[in-house]
């Protein structure tokens, strides 16, 4: 492989995995990780499993910084923290030994082709004979049901008995799946997995996709991924979402036409019958803005209830678990949640 032209450099001393590798999963996170259900993931996988670098690309030649600021810290008199961003290879062992690989780092804004020729240099020269790309989406679904996650692949017999609720239609291309289409071009084989997020939490954590997503991996891959930390945290977030819908009917009523529509496109399903509209960012922002003034209002209502014998408002659970130990506990915002 000619690593000039291809940007990638092996860590020193390392020339490839440790073990056969039959499988790369992509997690390269857009600026707008839906649900952050692919930090969620990652998390999973490398706090779980072993795993080691084995290389980076040049992220310089790869990312714009003027569009894609990291943050750095002013501390009184001098700046510290800053990180570059990295697009790094690793090799992670799963739960019954097998080795596969990650890459895993921030959406290149440039050099698009030449990444894509240098990752298909890396599957041929690894003999990899799967690569999944992870993606997460915002769709009309309620919270209340299970997360769904819509399959592609370079060629129909990789998703035997999967079909997707959505027809021909046109998208922005990221680069993710600009690759699994180059990789399909050259007759490998490429599974696509995209998670669906209500479109009213796509600005929110939410690890119930996260969850349905590492089932996916696990089925597609036959690898053995770690699910029962985001199962729990589904159930955890799911609850506190609960909690505050409870408390808004313009939130129930919203929530219990999803629900009716998300039940007819499952009966429809089983027909064939049925497709499913991908909202704009305009509505996506807008049922978000909905849901988070709902919640406020919530809270507003909560400061008229309190007395004079507690003007403090309701007091904080004593678990010791912060946050969510607090009554009007919100849902965190993407960012503020550190997986």
């Amino acid at each position: 492989m000619d690593q000039q032209s291809d940007r990638f450099r092996w860590h020193p001393g390392i020339v490839g995995p440790d073990q056969e590798v039959s499988a790369l999963i992509t997690l390269v996170q857009s600026f707008n990780d839906t649900g952050r259900v692919q930090a969620r993931v990652r998390d999973a996988i490398f706090t779980e499993l072993p795993h080691h670098e084995l290389g980076e690309f040049d992220i310089d030649f790869l990312l714009d910084h003027r569009d894609s600021r990291q943050p750095i810290i002013f501390d009184t008199d001098h700046f510290e923290g800053y990180e570059r961003p990295r697009l790094v290879l690793h090799e992670v062992t799963d739960q019954l030994g097998q080795a596969f690989l990650v890459l895993d780092g921030p959406e290149p804004a440039l050099g698009w082709e030449t990444l894509v020729s240098s990752l298909t240099n890396l599957v041929d020269s690894m003999g990899i004979r799967l690569t999944v790309i992870t993606d997460s989406i915002p769709v009309p679904t309620p919270h209340t049901r299970p997360a769904m996650v819509t399959r592609w692949a370079s060629r129909p017999e990789l998703i035997l008995g999967s079909t997707s609720p959505f027809g021909r239609v046109q998208v922005p291309a990221s680069f993710p799946v600009v690759l699994g289409q180059r990789l399909g071009e050259t007759n490998h084989a490429v599974i696509g997995l995209a998670s669906h997020v209500p479109h009213y939490l796509a600005d929110l954590d939410y690890p119930e996709s996260a969850r349905a997503l590492v089932e996916a991996l696990r089925g597609a891959t036959g690898l053995a991924l770690p699910i029962n930390a985001l199962a729990m945290a589904a159930k955890t977030v799911r609850a506190e979402i609960d909690t505050q819908v409870n408390g808004s009917e313009e939130l129930k009523t919203m929530l219990h036409a999803l629900e009716e529509q998300y039940d007819s496109r499952v009966a429809q399903r089983e027909l064939g019958t049925t497709e499913v509209t991908v909202p704009d960012a305009e509505d996506i922002g807008a049922e978000v803005e909905d849901f988070l003034r709902s919640i406020d209002d919530g809270d507003d209502h909560e400061d008229d209830s309190r007395s004079d014998d507690n003007p403090s408002g309701p007091r904080r659970g004593n678990d010791g678990d912060a946050d969510d130990d607090t009554p009007d506990y919100r849902p965190r915002r993407g960012g503020d949640s550190d997986g």
